[in-house]
């Protein structure tokens, strides 16, 4: 015999695949497929990065034949140029550093282009698009020759955005189109989608607080507020690629010595919103990975729990229109995407449904 759990959580999964199959008739735009980069004219030091939603033009100049196999544990920085158009139409160059970043996209069998990380030196950047940052993460496209990776790079990029949407303690991101150029081989163009991901040292200026080096947590010294936030958002993405305890794709932010600290998520490329084919290792091979909806949070009271969804629910007219205006994403994976943040406001808003998930199946 199964126990009330197991067959509770049946149900669950049975509920939500109903919900899956159910026809989406809302009104879509189709999302074009070139780029709206940012004006020419206005890409001058004045532009900020982080600021505004159009799509930044740039290339990188470097030895990739060098770069890309160096993805050791320690991967080091290479020299390199970042280009972009200033006022008057001319490239400007700045001189850089990049390295290859990650662990599971780092490695060759998972993706054959891999995350970078740009440094910049204080005087190369000085009157420059760059000048208010230090470092730049950059998230890629991992595939080079399967075009659907560049609309994975979109839809993680959308998902900061949406936790920008939910809260101010998130991580900034820009979008860009990128033209990777090799200095030694002038076959080596690729023009590929990716974003620029904000540094943790830019980050915890921003925010006038600091990042905790930690590898473990007690949940119940973080905030409880933001954790639930957190629970819930990573809940309707579809995401469990994460761990507030072992500090798993979540860091912690200290503002103050006298409040607990924030959870910050990041790295969502696993969620189920974008559903990207990974591989994963199994007992009788690999097998590509099927995200599930799983709620990871904390048992709370049932008042803090209504005030989440409270919340979520004053959002969700925004939450749609992220991707209602966002013109860069296809309309199959924009129309795929608004049936799963539907499933989770149906599953909000049907009450038994709502309990077996966020109070039968919380973690104590």
């Amino acid at each position: 015999m199964f126990s009330d759990k197991v067959i509770k959580k049946r149900i669950i999964n049975l509920f939500i695949l109903i919900l899956a199959i159910i026809p989406f008739n809302q009104k879509i735009a189709q999302g074009c497929k070139d780029y709206k980069v940012i004006s020419r004219d206005s890409l001058d030091m004045e532009h900020r990065l982080f600021e505004g939603e159009d799509c930044l033009e740039i290339m990188i100049i470097t030895d990739y034949g060098t770069l890309l196999q160096d993805k050791g544990d320690n991967p080091s920085y290479h020299d390199a140029i970042v280009r972009y158009k200033n006022k008057d139409s001319t490239w400007v160059d700045v001189v850089a550093e990049v390295r290859v970043r990650g662990n599971f996209r780092k490695q060759s069998a998972n993706c054959d282009f891999p995350p970078l990380r740009l440094r910049f030196g204080k005087k190369a950047r000085q009157n420059t698009i760059f000048q208010d940052v230090k470092n730049l993460k950059i998230v890629t496209h991992c595939q080079t020759n399967l075009p659907e990776y560049n609309q994975y790079v979109l839809q993680e990029y959308l998902i900061y955005k949406l936790y920008n949407i939910l809260t101010d303690y998130s991580y900034n991101v820009n979008l860009l189109r990128v033209t990777y150029l090799d200095e030694n081989d002038s076959t080596y163009v690729l023009e590929k989608c990716a974003f620029f991901l904000e540094d943790d040292e830019d980050f915890e200026e921003r925010l006038d607080g600091n990042l905790l080096d930690l590898e473990t947590v007690d949940p119940d010294y973080v905030d409880p507020d933001y954790y639930l936030l957190v629970a819930f958002f990573e809940y309707l993405i579809v995401n469990t690629d994460w761990s507030l305890p072992i500090m798993h794709n979540v860091n912690l932010l200290s503002l103050d010595y006298f409040n607990p600290p924030i959870p910050v998520p990041f790295d969502f490329d696993w969620s189920g919103l974008i559903n990207i084919p990974y591989e994963v290792p199994t007992v009788n091979g690999l097998k590509t990975r099927v995200p599930e909806r799983i709620y990871k949070g904390p048992c709370v009271k049932n008042r803090d729990l209504k005030s989440t969804v409270r919340f979520f629910q004053s959002k969700r007219q925004e939450i749609f229109d992220l991707y209602y205006n966002f013109p860069y994403l296809e309309y199959n994976y924009k129309a795929e995407t608004f049936k799963n943040i539907e499933i989770f406001y149906e599953i909000l808003e049907n009450r038994d449904i709502f309990e077996a998930v966020f109070m039968d199946q919380c973690i104590h």
